[in-house]
């Protein structure tokens, strides 16, 4: 008798043991998919353009990386190639097609090789897509990228309780500075949605002064975008944010030497049958002396 309990309590423990294992094994795969599925139901990230070097030697080959992630620089996954619109390269000279689009890592890289010197300004441009969200991720995201605006109106509408659909594109911009020659190709707008285009090249400033900006959307000064600006080492917090006055302009204080990134993200209330919201994302990067 004494030992069939004690075979049937070394079962219990072996069967006991087996099903913890399993209940162990279980949470690990619906953890496991769940970090899988969270780049799909997040909000969309910035997009910034990262040269190996911003300032260079004339005929000194440069890659690009296209990062996109909120810790400046640092990238989370890559753009493919497929969903670039337009990529290019700018000069006093004229504009050249950016090709050679390929991912690498987390990246989407573009190589050139500048041979003049002057200042240039890489662009790349990528095709509106949509994401849907629930209506507490998209309050959330409202209130994180300076779209306020936009959270009082769903407010006003009563509609925070509303999931959303909204088609988002980006634009990133990149300043390079090839030799001593420094020229205003980075104050001429390069006619994107959305961009921001700084009212002096950045390379005749250093730190300690501030970049004048002017934020245009489909052409025109756009008041009351609220800028951010960082460097890295601030993880996914900004180092400080602006708004846009009547004209469109900001001034940027320039604290630290270093990579640089401008950012803001524009959303309109467009209620298509496809999709209610549209949000235009921009991004500008160079180095402060």
């Amino acid at each position: 008798m004494m030992l069939e309990l004690k075979e049937q309590l070394r079962c219990d423990i072996v069967m006991g043991n087996q099903e913890e294992r399993m209940r162990i094994k279980f949470c690990f795969i619906i953890t496991a998919l769940i970090f899988l599925l969270i780049p799909n139901l997040m909000p969309a990230h910035d997009l910034w353009l990262v040269p190996e070097k911003y300032i260079i030697s004339p005929g000194q080959p440069v890659t690009i990386f296209a990062n996109t992630g909120m810790d400046f620089p640092k990238s989370l996954n890559a753009v493919l190639p497929g969903r670039v619109s337009r990529s290019v390269l700018v000069g006093k000279s004229g504009e050249e097609t950016l090709t050679g689009l390929a991912v690498k890592g987390k990246s989407l890289i573009a190589g050139c090789t500048i041979k003049n010197p002057g200042t240039y300004v890489a662009a790349i441009s990528i095709h509106p897509k949509e994401i849907k969200l629930k209506a507490k991720e998209f309050n959330e995201y409202l209130l994180h990228d300076g779209l306020s605006a936009v959270y009082k109106l769903r407010e006003k509408e009563g509609i925070l309780d509303k999931d959303a659909v909204e088609y988002y594109s980006k634009y990133a911009k990149t300043i390079i500075q090839s030799g001593d020659t420094q020229d205003d190709t980075p104050t001429r707008p390069l006619h994107l949605p959305i961009e921001i285009v700084p009212a002096v090249n950045p390379y005749k400033l250093k730190r300690g002064d501030s970049l004048k900006v002017a934020v245009l959307f489909k052409g025109k000064p756009l008041p009351g975008a609220e800028l951010a600006w960082s460097f890295p080492g601030m993880g996914e917090k900004f180092a400080g944010t602006t708004k846009t006055g009547n004209n469109g302009n900001a001034n940027i204080p320039l604290t630290r030497s270093g990579p640089y990134v401008i950012r803001l993200t524009h959303m309109e209330w467009v209620k298509k049958k496809t999709h209610e919201w549209e949000s235009f994302w921009a991004s500008l990067t160079f180095e402060v002396k």
